[in-house]
């Protein structure tokens, strides 16, 4: 069990994640990351081994964000931003 753990948080470390790794990071089941793989999730194969770069995962899983145009933060302090240059037209 906790082998289990210690690869587990190696893996989160690495450049490239495993199925059952990027299934941990992603809190998607392995199965609905393979039908994501058959759909266009970019990814590697060497051997019989599915390999996910993280940065390639993060990129792809922003087109299924919600309230794109919404970035409340963003709105947030682009109006501090008008406020303090006194231009308070928000």
């Amino acid at each position: 069990m906790d082998l289990e753990i210690i690869e587990t948080g190696i893996a989160l470390k690495d450049q490239y994640f495993d199925l059952p790794g990027l299934s941990v990071y992603s809190n998607l089941g392995v199965s609905t990351l393979r039908n994501h793989i058959r759909r266009g999730l970019p990814s590697f194969k060497v051997g019989g081994k599915i390999l996910v770069r993280k940065s390639e995962f993060d990129q792809w899983i922003e087109q299924f964000r919600l309230h794109k145009n919404k970035d409340i933060s963003r709105i947030v302090d682009e109006a501090v931003s008008r406020v303090k240059s006194g231009k308070s037209d928000v």
